[in-house]
């Protein structure tokens, strides 16, 4: 993070993040359950993937690539 970037600033992109990776945690939880009954639908799944990867393109931009 760049030490002259407002507090606020900062908050709002860990924000972001968090609220990605919570809902990819829903997600890939629902995809659990319904691959426990055989009915994991491809949307979903492609869905969760894009959170992940939206959360960890931001974590690693704001750590440097320090995961």
């Amino acid at each position: 993070m760049a030490r002259d970037e407002p507090a606020a600033e900062k908050q709002g992109q860990h924000a972001e993040a968090v609220q990605h990776l919570t809902e990819a945690h829903r997600i890939l939880n629902r995809l659990r359950e319904e691959a426990d009954k055989h009915q994991a639908p491809r949307e979903a799944i492609v869905e969760a993937m894009q959170k992940l990867e939206r959360a960890l393109a931001i974590l690693s931009v704001k750590t440097g690539g320090w995961l």
